[in-house]
């Protein structure tokens, strides 16, 4: 059996001793992986040990991937009495950590290797191994007790409704003067000689709770942190809706190492996580978690649109998969902003979890570091620092959840 070294992303094939030189694509740059096919004598791969043909490969992969880790910092480690950067209005995640959080999170790994020094990763995390057609991986279930509720759908059509500047053509000056006139409501102006047939449109989407259109109706008229399009999850079933996050090595064209999902099931949430053990499990890992949505999915996320999704749409992309994941998508970050903004240091997920829920975690690592955490994995094989992986994945999900339902008392509708 013979061995070519291919690039993952763009198929081109390197020779042992063009791999040896540079693990990395000259055409594209991405790392490449050794496989086993026929070819020519010059590319055979001699034996000298007994180690299988499939771990050997394992190793120089994770050798490629823990060097494009290590050579690429994509956060800055700022004092407390630093500014943070200025975040954009579209930034896929925060560029930067405290330097307490740094070091805690470091204490933290170290103690982890030592705890978990020669223990299984059955042993350590709960889990069992799942097979489909693109492979194996890791998956790890739980419950907790949640009391997810959203606003009924009466109340949501209630709420929304009420706001004439929905439809177009209709700005605060007219409202003010239509509400005078006696038309409160979008369903009052199905009688009104100009704005009646926009009207009739936007309540039989309302009435047939059609989500997805409404969603994108309200999505051309109001800023995307309006607390409108929050209240359209009232137009589902909480068994429709699926929290997901994903844990990567980094904010671009690098394998998502671990994703999650939490669904609320009467008063509880069930939390499905799919881990990868080594970086060729992660189309298998993807399939599991997007066999878990189906036609009536409603998503639940933390800039996800910006990041969480895109990104497992690239990575389905890069192993030439497809997968529908155009679901309607409620981003709760853009709510958290413009509930939060200015009443906290930052809003992200841990702060907003800290000091508004009152939640602190056992244990936990900033998301910056999941890279750093996966990659001592890698290079040592102890799964010590998986364990803060998957917790701290759980925990964000279940904390998304929560958030979630706690942004309507922070709405003066």
């Amino acid at each position: 059996m013979l061995i070519q070294y291919i690039c993952r992303k763009c198929g081109a094939k390197y020779s042992k001793q063009q791999y040896d030189q540079n693990r990395f694509c000259a055409a594209c740059g991405s790392f490449l992986l050794p496989t086993l096919t026929g070819g020519v004598a010059e590319m055979v791969a001699p034996k000298t040990c007994d180690v299988p043909d499939e771990k050997l490969a394992l190793r120089r992969a994770a050798e490629s991937l823990r060097q494009k880790v290590v050579n690429t910092k994509e956060y800055a480690v700022l004092s407390e009495n630093e500014s943070k950067p200025q975040q954009t209005e579209h930034s896929a995640a925060e560029g930067w950590i405290w330097n307490t959080e740094y070091t805690k999170a470091l204490e933290l790994k170290s103690q982890l290797l030592d705890k978990f020094k020669n223990i299984a990763l059955t042993d350590a995390i709960a889990g069992k191994t799942v097979s489909n057609e693109h492979g194996e991986c890791y998956a790890v279930s739980s419950t907790c007790v949640s009391n997810f509720k959203t606003a009924p759908y009466e109340e949501s059509r209630r709420v929304i409704i009420s706001d004439l500047k929905i439809i177009p053509g209709i700005g605060p000056s007219r409202e003010r003067v239509l509400k005078e006139q006696g038309y409160k409501t979008i369903e009052d102006l199905k009688s009104h000689p100009l704005w009646a047939k926009h009207a009739r449109n936007f309540m039989e989407l309302i009435e047939k709770k059609q989500l997805r259109q409404t969603q994108s109706w309200l999505g051309q008229r109001l800023p995307k942190s309006h607390p409108l399009i929050h209240y359209l999850a009232g137009f589902c079933k909480n068994d429709d809706f699926a929290i997901v996050d994903i844990e990567t090595l980094g904010l671009s064209e690098r394998p998502i190492i671990l994703l999650g999902i939490a669904k609320p099931k009467k008063n509880r949430f069930c939390v499905s996580q799919f881990l990868l053990r080594d970086i060729q499990d992660e189309p298998s890992a993807i399939h599991e978690l997007v066999s878990q949505l189906d036609s009536d999915t409603s998503l639940i996320t933390f800039n996800g649109k910006s990041f969480d999704i895109p990104y497992i749409k690239q990575r389905l992309a890069y192993y030439g998969l497809d997968a529908p994941l155009d679901y309607p998508n409620f981003d709760v970050l853009h709510f958290t902003r413009r509930a939060f903004k200015g009443k906290l240091s930052d809003c992200r997920l841990e702060t907003v979890e800290k000091y508004v829920m009152g939640i602190t975690r056992e244990i936990d690592i900033p998301g910056a570091l999941v890279p750093n955490f996966y990659d001592t994995y890698l290079t040592t094989g102890n799964v010590g620092p998986l364990v803060a992986i998957v917790e701290h994945n759980k925990q964000d999900l279940i904390t998304l959840g929560k958030l979630f339902c706690r942004l309507y008392e922070e709405w003066n509708l």
